[in-house]
């Protein structure tokens, strides 16, 4: 351990340039009602360029004329650009600019890259579920990244020199005849967006790969962006303290000291590497590093008996869609004792239902079912309440038809069912008996709020309210303002709306299933969600209409975290019901290895009933999970 003390005294170089890489989003190019969404897919890869330590600018398409020199340029959605911004990325091109365009429908465009647009294609079958990258690939770009992608525009090469770089492969691994592209130009064109649903770590090292090109620059930035990460729990002395608490004679503090002797190793190669200026050499020497002290630190913990060890599975696929038997050894060998399901929400099922419109052939709930049983999982039937995402075809309209969608409050129709509405109360009570007679251990609810105050002021809601409570004055302002005539009335009738469906989705399961659990995910920052959203979890708790309640507690502040727990649990009587959940790559949150332990530890002192990880995906299942066996979840 001694060695490890020396790197107390290390410093490291910081480099202050402009950056060499840009991100565009689309605002021109795109109809005004989707510049938020193409903004948030290019964030995507600004953050995967910074969190590799690569500066990298966001800016929009309207400003890229404007713009200083990039050696490196992201059209990210650049569906239909106008003229403007055609002419302006033919002028950067002649000076030497390199481009990745991802997803274009522009002929215009396309020609500068010496491409044919072809047709839109769209699926739901998973025929686009990787991309097989070739052995002409740029050093660094890994052979393999895995995205599920349901809607692609296909390109063709209009010019010789123009070549597949890889081809999107369907969920079995086979090859179809669908191509990402490089051009004569050294750019590249892809036939969709890179999407931020997992395997990020493939999707970041293709971008460095790309850059590194014309940048080569980008390894040495990264690789000590890395190496810098690495070392924190060596530097703040976290590692070794922990180590410390271990027995002197445990085969765990052994299994560490020989870790050390890893580690050490490494550095010795990477401090080479970079006085060589072998910056992708350093790069790869760095991720060894990190992966290294990440394993050593995992072993300083331990698992803890009867602890809920969980994780939510948002595609409802498994890793690995049509083997969940593959997905259910991979997750029992991690240690995982619960899987959370999302079979079925309120526009959508996927397995053949009797209340729900199915969206894909098959039967997913079924499949998860047999091959976690196989593996000793536990596995609970994740339902999206009152949101209407991922709907079958169709679905909305129907819903829109019988009234059944909140309205704002000038009275447009919303993706959301209304939660006040009898009929839909009934309709997701037999969509939860349902799944609760398949066969699971639990029946998980999601969504079971409002969407914000606002979505609940439509003219179909105000008639309930005022049915029940009167005829109001001065609507919404009277629901809306701080001290609004009838504001406390409304949230507390709002609340009592969805209460009631969870404690009659309570009672009809435990008539029906009484072994079957009942639990919720649910806003972590309590009290407030009560009035924001109509959630009263605690108080669903503290009444036994639900088993154990699933609170998204996603930063990546430790503190905040405490503090969202230290409310949550003061209940002493609730804290054993509570699974906190851990935002690993949630939209709030991005956590690395040893973010997640340390969130563990916080969720242990809180003397909750366990954890749950968000989300199964591939950064999942390369980073996370390999660590966390090591100890938490080690059987």
């Amino acid at each position: 351990m001694r060695f490890l003390l020396t790197f107390f005294f290390l410093l490291f170089a910081v480099w202050v340039r402009a950056a060499a890489i840009a991100v565009v989003h689309a605002e021109l190019s795109v109809p005004e009602g989707e510049r938020r969404f193409a903004k948030s897919l290019a964030s995507h890869v600004q953050r995967w360029y910074n969190e590799a330590g690569v500066e990298a600018d966001l800016i929009a398409d309207s400003t890229l004329s404007a713009t200083a020199q990039y050696k490196v340029v992201v059209l990210v959605d650049c569906y239909r650009p106008p003229a403007s911004v055609v002419t302006t990325v033919q002028r950067l091109l002649g000076r030497g600019t390199r481009f990745v365009v991802c997803y274009s429908a522009s002929q215009e465009l396309a020609t500068l890259f010496g491409l044919k647009i072809g047709s839109y294609k769209r699926t739901d079958s998973g025929a686009w579920s990787s991309m097989q990258f070739g052995a002409q690939r740029p050093k660094g770009m890994p052979s393999k990244v895995l995205q599920t992608s349901s809607n692609i525009f296909t390109v063709t090469a209009a010019r010789k020199e123009t070549k597949p770089l890889a081809w999107w492969c369907d969920r079995t691994g086979k090859q179809t005849d669908v191509a990402w592209w490089r051009t004569s130009q050294g750019s590249y064109w892809m036939t969709h967006v890179l999407s931020g649903d997992g395997d990020e770590l493939g999707k970041q090292r293709l971008l460095l790969a790309i850059a590194a090109e014309s940048y080569p620059e980008v390894w040495h930035q990264a690789a000590r962006h890395v190496m810098q990460a690495a070392v924190a729990p060596v530097k703040d002395g976290s590692l070794l303290m922990r180590t410390s608490l271990l027995p002197k004679s445990s085969p765990r503090r052994e299994q560490i000291e020989r870790a050390n002797d890893v580690i050490k190793k490494v550095w010795e190669n990477l401090e080479a590497s970079l006085e060589k200026k072998e910056g992708y050499v350093a790069y790869q020497h760095a991720c060894d590093l990190r992966d290294s002290v990440n394993h050593a630190y995992g072993m300083t913990y331990w698992a803890r008996s009867g602890e809920i060890k969980g994780v939510w599975d948002h595609s409802g696929l498994g890793l690995y869609p049509g083997d969940w038997p593959r997905t259910a050894k991979l997750l029992a060998q991690a240690g995982i004792t619960d899987v959370y399901v999302n079979v079925a929400g309120a526009a959508f099922a996927l397995y053949p239902s009797k209340v729900l419109p199915q969206r894909l052939e098959g039967n997913a709930l079924r499949d998860a079912i047999a091959a976690c049983r196989q593996q000793g999982l536990r596995v609970h039937a994740w339902i999206l309440c009152y949101s209407c995402t991922n709907a079958a075809k169709g679905a909305v309209d129907r819903f829109k038809g019988k009234g059944w969608t909140l309205q704002d409050a000038k009275g447009n129709d919303l993706n959301w069912l209304d939660p006040t509405h009898p009929e839909v109360r009934n309709y997701l009570i037999d969509a939860a008996i349902e799944l609760a007679k398949s066969g699971v251990d639990g029946v998980h609810l999601d969504f079971i709020r409002f969407p914000d105050l606002p979505s609940s002021l439509g003219p179909r809601t105000k008639a309930r309210f005022e049915a029940a409570h009167g005829k109001t004055k001065n609507w919404p302002k009277c629901i809306t303002e701080a001290n609004g005539a009838h504001r406390r009335q409304f949230l507390d009738w709002r609340e009592a709306q969805i209460a009631s469906t969870v404690l009659a989705i309570r009672s009809r399961i435990r008539a029906v299933k009484p072994n079957v659990e009942l639990s919720a995910a649910v806003f972590g920052k309590y009290p407030a969600c009560a009035d924001s959203v109509g959630q009263d979890w605690i108080s669903w708790l503290r009444t036994g209409m639900i088993d154990y309640a699933l609170p998204m507690n996603y930063t990546e502040n430790i503190e905040a975290l405490k503090d969202w727990l230290g409310t949550q649990t003061a209940d002493r009587r609730v804290a054993s019901k509570i699974i906190s959940g851990i935002g690993v790559t949630a939209t709030e949150s991005r956590l690395d290895a040893i973010d997640v332990l340390r969130q563990i530890e916080v969720i242990r002192t809180m003397k909750c009933k366990g954890f749950a990880l968000f989300d199964l995906d591939e950064s999942l299942r390369q980073s996370i999970l390999p660590i966390l066996s090591e100890g938490v979840t080690k059987q």
